[in-house]
């Protein structure tokens, strides 16, 4: 969490200003709301939220540390009011309107002539707290703010309708008015149930664009008779797919859902710090049986070259990774991993077999025959995914327990309520040093997942699992 302590300065002091600002903007991004109370006790009587005293400085000052404060606390106050209960928007509602009106004093212009750059980067603000949401759902608590808006964009679609950009910046923003047009003609929804992928109403989003996997949390998921879920506020986390969806389907969507009766679009933050439409369920919930997700997750977790995420993604896509291993089949499922966390797995790795993919040299194993010490990489994929790479781990063929590979699931626990699982052999295998390859890419992938390792800790790690 980002501690934050605001001062309204009477004396320049730019390091002091621009430390406070960018305190700010990491909070929006992050959409930390344990700092409301310190944003809402700062708001000026004029309804801004500037870091100056005065707006008597000169123009650039008056843009950087009066009216961008301004905005990037409305823009919080706005995210809140979006994700937050019904107290909470009581709570922040007269403040945020102040705020809102404050932040259209200006047109949003930026320094000097510069209104299209100053235009741009308020709108960037404003989309980090989710301004096409709050446009949507509650237009009417600020009008004059949402009038402004909405003459904006239609200023910038005007702008691309043009095909190209006259003016004195040239093509100079014609990148950022593209993104900015795309944002407002799409919505982010998080589905959960029947429109994910492989699902009976999926075909509803084949005009979107899969983000990924994606969670929720605060929400207990039911199962509605067997034909669709839904969820409710409670204590899990929710594990869907995240969609970026155009306009014209959104209505398509809502019908589907039954929104306003059976279910109600609302806001939530989903991993990743997106802000995204979801649909809660609005009839009674009792005597329905609570279930953990639609499709079951778990986590594998890697302590071999699956560790490098680049390697681990070749099983899921399918293909070669470059530095060596086998040519591996691609999952019919051929989405990335929803999370990825390390771990400490309570065994120790050592080298064993001969592998082909390998130079005839040894690959990972685990040692389950006594308690130890290994570095592991957990990946949230479903349970379907899991199967394949577990196949894909042991030549095309599901464990067994019968075969000199990869041939049993070891079940580590549980994390966050999900079950954690490895593959390896529970026979000890010949021990066999690997090649440098294979050790370069175990050294890769604890790089990347524990950067605080020194290189002379990882060789050493690396050195304790060849045994004699």
């Amino acid at each position: 969490m980002t501690t934050l302590k605001l001062t309204r300065l009477n004396e320049p002091n730019i390091e002091k200003l621009y430390e406070m600002k960018s305190t700010l903007r990491n909070i929006l991004e992050e959409g930390d709301l344990e700092n409301l109370n310190t944003i809402l006790d700062f708001q000026d009587k004029d309804g801004s939220f500037k870091l100056f005293s005065t707006y008597r400085i000169p123009s650039d000052a008056r843009v950087d540390f009066c009216h961008e404060p301004t905005y990037i606390c409305s823009s919080i106050l706005m995210k809140a009011y979006l994700t937050g209960d019904s107290q909470l928007r009581q709570k922040i509602e007269t403040p945020l309107i102040r705020g809102l009106e404050r932040c259209c004093c200006r047109n949003l212009r930026g320094h000097g002539y510069e209104a299209l750059e100053g235009q741009i980067e308020a709108l960037n603000i404003f989309m980090t707290g989710g301004l096409r949401e709050f446009i949507d759902l509650y237009p009417e608590l600020n009008s004059k703010f949402t009038e402004m808006i909405l003459n904006i964009i239609d200023e910038f679609e005007e702008l691309e309708a043009e095909r190209y950009f006259k003016g004195p910046w040239g093509e100079d923003y014609k990148e950022e008015i593209l993104e900015i047009n795309k944002y407002f003609n799409t919505r982010k929804v998080f589905v959960y149930g029947t429109l994910m992928t492989g699902e009976s109403n999926h075909h509803y989003l084949e005009e979107s664009t899969c983000l990924g996997k994606a969670a929720i949390e605060g929400y207990d998921m039911y199962d509605v008779g067997g034909w669709y879920p839904a969820i409710i506020p409670g204590n899990a986390r929710i594990i869907g797919e995240l969609y970026e969806v155009p306009n014209e389907d959104m209505p398509s969507i809502d019908m589907l859902e039954g929104e306003g009766s059976l279910y109600i679009r609302k806001c939530e933050i989903t991993t990743g710090n997106d802000l995204a439409y979801i649909y809660e369920y609005a009839q009674d919930t009792e005597g329905l049986e609570k279930i953990d997700s639609w499709k079951e997750y778990i986590w594998y977790v890697s302590y071999g070259s699956n560790m490098l995420e680049e390697r681990f993604l070749t099983y899921i896509e399918g293909g070669c990774f470059e530095d060596g291993g086998s040519y591996n089949e691609a999952c019919y499922d051929t989405t990335s991993p929803l999370e990825k966390r390390t771990i400490d797995i309570p065994y120790d790795m050592y080298f064993g077999n001969h592998s082909g993919s390998w130079n005839g040299c040894g690959v990972s194993f685990l040692d389950t025959s006594k308690k130890g010490h290994a570095l592991g990489v957990a990946y949230l994929i479903t349970k379907d995914q899991f199967k394949h790479v577990a196949a894909e781990e042991n030549c095309g063929r599901y464990p067994n327990g019968q075969g000199s590979w990869y041939e049993d699931i070891v079940v580590l626990g549980e994390m966050d309520g999900i079950e954690m699982r490895t593959i390896t052999n529970i026979e000890l295998r010949d021990y066999n040093e690997p090649c440098k390859e294979y050790l370069n890419t175990l050294k890769r992938g604890i790089r990347e997942n524990w950067p605080a390792m020194s290189e002379n800790d990882i060789d050493n790690y690396l050195d304790s699992c060849i045994r004699g």
